[in-house]
């Protein structure tokens, strides 16, 4: 009754939230005690069963890696008490006298030992042992009584309070994997937008490359249009000086010949004409 009653307690103190978990009323565990989990963002490199995280209370001996399990389990807690007489005398303390002394040779030892010591004045009989036997009768009454209603109203509790917590549990691991199946689609989302963005880089290098080749062609024909007028203009001015300076020299030509030779050469240019015709 006292370790059920014990265990309620410890339940009791356990936040359900954290979902902790008492092991070392039900079993003692030699792992080394993790710490709390934290609660953050989950994704899904971390995601893990929470019941992993839950701490464990550590053996009083360390465990070597050569430890052999099959041959030497580790030892598990009792859930009900071991049997014992007189409330308090373990069961075994009678079976290893009975291979020796037979039935009565516990309660002999028992009896003995008890004697010398009260004998010896080891131990005196003083007023608090009177109020120890008093205290002693009534827990046993107490005990005998209202024990295994208690033991039963206990378990019933813990029970009641293992299904709930075991509901909260599936409940939470339910929404971590769906928190991890939208994580996974969200992963899946992210994969793809890095698609479509490299898609639209390269749409965005391809429009530029074509507006900087346009530029280029741009570039060319004005500089072609102001080569082929620079072209044009010398093609100009060296008509015009052409043309001047051919003006010029007939000019000044014409101004020195004088009359007579110019009558000369007439005279010349009809005899040239009539032999030509008398040739003809």
């Amino acid at each position: 009754m006292l370790s059920r009653l014990a265990s309620r307690a410890a339940l009791q103190c356990q936040p359900l939230m954290n979902r902790t978990l008492i092991v070392s009323v039900q079993k003692a565990s030699s792992a080394p005690a993790a710490e709390p989990a934290k609660q953050a963002i989950p994704n899904s490199a971390d995601l893990e069963d929470p019941i992993d995280k839950a701490p464990r209370i550590p053996a009083l001996l360390q465990e070597g890696p050569e430890r052999d399990l099959v041959n030497f389990p580790r030892p598990v807690q009792r859930e009900e008490p071991a049997p014992t007489r007189l409330a308090f005398v373990p069961e075994e303390y009678f079976d290893f006298f009975y291979k020796k002394t037979g039935v009565t040779g516990p309660y002999m030892f028992g009896i003995g030992v008890w004697t010398w010591l009260l004998s010896k004045e080891i131990y005196v009989l003083e007023h608090n042992f009177y109020n120890f036997l008093s205290m002693f009768m009534i827990v046993s009454i107490i005990h005998q009584k209202a024990g295994p209603k208690i033991a039963a109203w206990a378990d019933k509790e813990i029970e009641q309070w293992s299904k709930e917590n075991k509901e909260a549990e599936d409940v939470e691991k339910l929404s971590i994997k769906e928190s991890i199946e939208d994580i996974s689609d969200y992963t899946q989302k992210l994969e793809v937008y890095k698609d479509i963005i490299e898609a639209r880089r390269e749409a965005a290098s391809a429009a530029q490359e074509a507006l900087y080749r346009e530029w280029q062609v741009t570039a060319y024909n004005e500089a072609k249009k102001r080569l082929d007028y620079q072209v044009d203009l010398a093609n100009v001015e060296r008509r015009i000086s052409q043309k001047n300076m051919s003006a010029w020299i007939t000019t000044n030509v014409l101004k020195s010949i004088t009359p007579a030779q110019e009558a000369e050469a007439l005279k010349k240019c009809i005899s040239d004409l009539k032999s030509l015709s008398a040739s003809a």
